[in-house]
Parts: C-alpha cells; sequence; structure tokens
C-alpha cells in the first residue's frame, strides 16, 4: 500500500459530553428512568414523572459554577449527574458538593422568615477516563455546630471499570456511546481490543434498537457519536503505521454503520406491498402521507390538484390489487365509491 493511504484524516471535534448525554435521554422519559435505575440500582417504574430542572440552573451566569450538569427529577425524587472527562482535576469531593447544594436551593428549597425546608438531590459522578487515582466513591464528612456528625457516601461510576455487556445489560447506552475513550491513547497491544469493543457496542445499540429500549432515532444519533469518537481515538493513537492502516480498514469497512432511517424506509415499503391486517393499515397510512406530500411537492411546480390527484389514484390501485374492501379505500382516499368503481373498470387495475 502507498504511504499516502496510511494515516488516518478526520476532522477533530470537541465533543461537550455532558450536553450530549443529556440531550440523549431527554428524547425518552422511560430511557432515562432505565439509565438512572441502572446508575444507582433503583427500581423506579417505568411510567414515572419525569422532570428536567436545568434551565432554571442556567438562568444567571451567577449559577453556573454550583450546578451539576444535569438535574432529573422523577417519580419527585431530584439527581444530581456531574460527568468528568477525567478524574485529574483537584477537588471533586467539594465540587460535588458545591453542585448538591445548588441543586438544592435552586429545587429543593422553600422557606419563610423564621424556616428552611431542604431536599438534596441525589448526587452521582460519571468518569468517562479514569486512572488508578480515580475515586471509587466521595465521602462528605459533616460536622455541625451543635455536635451532630454526618457521614455521606456518593456513588462514582468509571466507564473504563464496565465492559460493553455490563454497560447494555444496566442501560448506560447513553454514557456507552463513549467508552472507547477509555483506549486512549491507543497502542498496538490494544488495537485488537478496541476494535472488538468498537464492534461489540454497535451491535448493543442496535439490539437497543431492536427491544425498544432506546429510540431509532436515539440510536442513530449515538452510532454517530460512537463513529466520532473512534476516528478521534485513532488520530490520538501511537499506532505503527501498519496497524494503523489496518485499523482504519477494518473500522471504516468492516463495522457496518447501520442506517435505521433507511431500514424504517424499507420496512414501510414492505407494509405497503405484502402486510396485511393492521400492519396493511399502518403501510397505507404511512405510503398516503409519504405519497401525498411527494405529491404536494411535485404539484408546486406542475399545479397541486394533478399531483395529488396522480397519487391517489395510484395508492387507490394498489389498495384494489391487494383486495382491501371498497369502503376502507374510500376512507383511506377520499374518493367516492363512483370514481373508484371507474378505476376497476380500466385496464390498469
Amino acid at each position: 500500500m502507498e504511504n499516502q493511504n496510511i494515516d488516518i484524516k478526520s476532522k477533530q471535534e470537541e465533543l461537550s459530553y455532558d450536553r450530549i448525554v443529556k440531550n440523549t435521554l431527554a428524547e425518552s422519559d422511560e430511557m432515562t428512568i432505565r439509565f438512572i435505575n441502572g446508575l444507582l440500582n433503583d427500581n423506579i417504574p417505568l411510567d414515572a414523572t419525569v422532570e428536567w430542572l436545568d434551565k432554571e440552573s442556567r438562568g444567571s451566569n451567577k449559577n453556573t459554577s454550583i450546578v451539576a450538569d444535569f438535574y432529573p427529577r422523577i417519580a419527585g425524587k431530584m439527581y444530581a449527574i456531574e460527568i468528568e472527562q477525567d478524574s485529574r482535576s483537584g477537588e471533586i469531593a467539594l465540587r460535588v458538593f458545591k453542585y448538591a447544594i445548588g441543586g438544592a436551593m435552586l429545587h429543593g428549597s422553600t422557606s419563610t422568615k423564621s424556616e428552611i425546608n431542604i431536599t438534596f438531590p441525589q448526587p452521582c459522578v460519571i468518569f468517562l477516563k479514569s486512572t488508578k487515582s480515580t475515586p471509587k466513591e466521595l465521602l462528605w464528612n459533616i460536622d455541625f455546630f451543635d455536635g451532630q456528625k454526618i457521614t455521606l457516601k456518593v456513588p462514582t461510576i468509571q466507564l473504563s471499570k464496565l465492559s460493553v455487556k455490563e454497560i447494555a445489560k444496566r442501560n448506560l447506552l447513553p454514557i456507552g456511546q463513549f467508552y472507547l475513550r477509555t483506549f486512549e491513547k491507543l497502542t498496538d497491544k490494544k488495537a485488537n481490543d478496541f476494535y472488538n469493543a468498537a464492534e461489540e457496542l454497535l451491535q448493543e445499540i442496535k439490539n437497543a434498537v431492536n427491544k425498544n429500549l432506546i429510540p431509532i432515532d436515539v440510536g442513530n444519533h449515538m452510532q454517530d457519536t460512537v463513529k466520532v469518537t473512534i476516528e478521534s481515538v485513532l488520530a490520538k493513537s501511537k499506532l505503527t503505521k501498519e496497524t494503523r492502516f489496518e485499523m482504519t480498514t477494518n473500522i471504516k469497512e468492516t463495522i457496518t454503520w447501520t442506517n435505521y432511517k433507511e431500514l424504517f424506509k424499507e420496512a414501510r415499503e414492505q407494509g405497503m406491498a405484502v402486510g396485511k391486517a393492521e400492519g396493511m393499515a399502518v403501510g397505507i397510512a404511512e405510503g398516503m402521507a409519504v405519497g401525498i406530500a411527494e405529491g404536494k411537492a411535485e404539484g408546486k411546480a406542475e399545479g397541486k390538484a394533478e399531483g395529488k390527484a396522480e397519487v391517489i389514484i395510484e395508492i387507490t390501485r394498489r389498495l384494489l390489487a391487494n383486495n382491501i374492501p371498497i369502503d376502507d379505500i374510500i376512507e383511506y382516499t377520499g374518493l367516492t365509491h363512483e370514481e373508484i368503481e371507474k378505476l376497476c373498470d380500466t385496464e390498469e387495475v
């Protein structure tokens, strides 16, 4: 192979990890509840109410130094979730304590002239990368002026300590999409492990979509994030040229980047062609929506009425060909009984 084909070329993108995770979770209340359950070993019902309290926190610049990355409140209980790119920054126990106080003051306090009631959130710190010194938990030892002492333990999650299987089993894929960062800086010795983890991670995302654990569009976005992470890790790696080329070839050509939008389109078309009963009804409804939209778009150039009429006629012919009852066709298309009978008499039907 020529040398110019060896080096990987990719755009270096700065990922806002906390924003991506928050935006991912905000797409689905059930996914958020599964994530919190897996994160903290809770057992929140999947139909519980989920509120996002972040916007209120970000309303003033003076609050930005005392708020966590995001505060979901689920079934009345507030959580303070902090995502750390690594554990090198000092005083993390103190910072997370400030975030808990900030969340309590902003979202969990009521007061009168003589009394204040404060509810603290359940904090948790997620380390996307970790070292031997990364804490397994944080301890808050609090001494009050009257002699009372309280020790609180704050759980932490070290992504590098989890396997892809465990990430998927605990419904932690919203942070698992960054799992491959734990291989930085990648060396020849870990190249095969990196490749296998990438392939397994993509498969688990696909499995989660198939099981309706995460929405299809969220799975699509997760894949894109994994791809950017792969390219970023490879660009920062210490691989030899030979290994770098092999990894580039494998990652970009061997691992399939599933286009879920295309899969959905194919499923819809199959539903139009061969679906029966409820499946046919869903396929017809979606097919009509697409057909009418296309007819309207084309009608802007050639006449809206004609474009829409042609689409409806074509749909009607397909319905007749699939032995759909005329009464149902009238309901789907808006055509009259006489208009449909005329189509039945043509040679094209």
